[in-house]
């Protein structure tokens, strides 16, 4: 595990001991949904579906989820998903677990492309690594 390797290489750790790390995240959510228009709501479920199954594209092509291709797809994934909260890297980690951990999560992703749940998931921790706190 990367935090035991970083431990026993005498590193520094800071561990966000957040009591709730989403507090005001679903009400916030709550708040840019209500905004939204019916037109607005179905114009965000066709992106995120052609994401998606850019996604698969990228999957069953063999493209590592740390190819920039796919590092650049998350970066419009996450200003999406900032459009409803603002994740931090622990948060946004945990949202790609929930895509593979949540069955209704998992059986959407996976009804594009067999695995799919699990390649987002890891490449959103890549980009989560690299570009949030």
């Amino acid at each position: 595990m990367e935090g035991d390797r970083a431990l026993s290489e005498n590193q520094t750790v800071k561990i966000d001991r957040s009591e709730n790390l989403f507090v005001g995240v679903e009400e916030a959510s709550r708040e840019a949904k209500a905004a939204m228009t019916a037109e607005d709501q179905e114009w965000w479920q066709h992106e995120m579906t052609a994401r998606m199954i850019r996604f698969a594209g990228y999957m069953t092509a063999g493209m590592p989820v740390d190819a920039p291709e796919v590092q650049a797809e998350l970066d419009i994934h996450y200003a999406s998903i900032c459009r409803f909260w603002t994740p931090n890297a622990v948060a946004y980690k945990g949202l790609g677990q929930s895509y593979l951990e949540d069955p209704r999560f998992r059986l959407t992703c996976d009804r594009i492309a067999d695995g799919l749940a699990a390649y987002q998931r890891d490449a959103m921790a890549v980009y989560a690594d690299a570009w949030l706190r």
